[in-house]
């Protein structure tokens, strides 16, 4: 599950994600970076982007991360502009769905990740060097 820190003004969600994982996910299997929802399942309602920005950003529809932290996660930083007090629950009520979609996606990664492993070993021993 995404984590999210509160740093003076910034505030730092961090995903369970490696910014490494994300890139080849996105790179070979970019429509496994958006959650679907509504009454068939086919409406588009999250996605996970890259951004070429570190701070990245985030909005009601996406997170688009730039940069990761020291161990490789992905990480987007925003700007607090809210009160001093009950701070958590302010967050929770900004930016609570964000995350709570991001946690969604982040547990499909996992298989994801295998099934393009898988695919990158079958076409690597397709290959043959003359």
């Amino acid at each position: 599950m995404a984590h999210v820190k509160k740093f003076g003004e910034a505030v730092v969600i961090t995903s369970a994600a490696k910014l490494e994982d994300l890139k080849k996910i996105s790179k070979y299997r970019p429509e496994a970076l958006i959650l679907m929802g509504g009454e068939d399942n086919k409406e588009p309602i999250f996605a996970v982007g890259l951004s070429a920005k570190r701070s990245g950003s985030i909005n009601g529809f996406s997170v688009d991360f730039g940069g990761c932290n020291e161990d490789g996660f992905a990480q987007v930083t925003v700007n607090y502009c809210g009160p001093t007090e009950n701070v958590k629950e302010h967050l929770a009520d900004s930016i609570g769905r964000q995350v709570a979609m991001l946690s969604k996606l982040e547990e499909t990664f996992p298989a994801v990740l295998a099934e393009i492993d898988a695919d990158v070993q079958r076409i690597m021993a397709s290959i043959e060097i003359g």
